[in-house]
């Protein structure tokens, strides 16, 4: 099986944030904020380790998620350009929940809904 050029692209992508967000453990909390209500404060945390790893995890599981239904023809496959944009947008939200656990000023809802409906509308472009 052939992987596209745009689907490493994405894999890459995951791979550095997780080796910067790893980079930046040692800074971290014992415990970092992972999910944030629609108000912005943080609303649920987890160990430093897991909350480094875990966006950058399910982004990875989600892209060989894709890959693999469309090789399997158990569904229609997500087409190839979706896979950096999925990392960007994930890397994004990886970036935002880092700079709040760094102690960052930060509203992290209010900056990630700018990012949430371009995606959603990038990705409804690309499936028309």
């Amino acid at each position: 099986m052939q992987v596209h050029r745009l689907t490493l692209v994405g894999v890459g992508l995951f791979v550095a944030t997780a080796v910067v967000s790893l980079a930046l453990l040692p800074l971290l909390p014992a415990e970092v904020a992972i999910h944030f209500g629609l108000g912005g404060e943080p609303d649920s945390f987890v160990s430093a380790p897991a909350g480094v790893l875990l966006l950058p995890g399910i982004g990875l599981a989600t892209l060989v998620a894709t890959r693999a239904t469309g090789s399997l023809g158990i569904g229609t496959s997500a087409p190839p350009v979706f896979d950096p944009l999925l990392a960007t947008f994930l890397g994004y939200v990886q970036a935002l929940v880092l700079a709040y656990n760094l102690g960052m000023q930060i509203n992290v809802s209010m900056a990630l809904a700018p990012a949430l409906v371009t995606f959603v509308v990038v990705v409804f472009l690309i499936q028309r």
